[in-house]
């Protein structure tokens, strides 16, 4: 009896000892909440505007590029998760297909969003979009 509740104290230190880790979580699809076109400012909401992107469950699509979704990973982080959507994306004037990429993407507070290349930032990363 005094083994199996020394046993059972030790189990219990342990446990409650090992800091709660987070962790991704894989998805097929974006979500509801970002779907939908946007663009960093009311002027660039048109369709033929070269800022604005237009956002579905597997697609992201901007006038210059196609890009198909992977999958879409998903980060807790401190406003509230990050999607990581690993895509290809396909050049729609020459159909040059790039190398596979992933897409950040982070729902702010203020209806924001806030997207960035995980490789290759340009002077232009990363950039707040409004829904148009």
């Amino acid at each position: 009896m005094r083994i199996s509740h020394a046993f059972m104290m030790a189990v219990a230190a342990v446990a409650f000892a090992t800091p709660a880790a987070a962790s991704d979580v894989r998805i097929l699809n974006l979500p509801d909440r970002i779907q939908g076109a946007w663009a960093p400012n009311a002027e660039a909401c048109t369709s033929e505007s070269r800022d604005r992107l237009d956002i579905a469950a597997r697609t992201i699509g901007m006038p210059d590029t196609a890009c198909s979704i992977a999958w879409v990973t998903v980060t807790a982080a401190r406003f509230g998760p990050v999607y990581s959507a690993r895509s290809m994306c396909t050049q729609v004037r020459t159909g040059h297909q790039e190398a596979p990429s992933y897409l950040l993407i982070t729902p702010l507070p203020d209806d924001t969003l806030l997207v960035r290349r995980a490789i290759g930032y340009s002077p232009a990363d990363p950039v707040t979009y409004r829904k148009c």
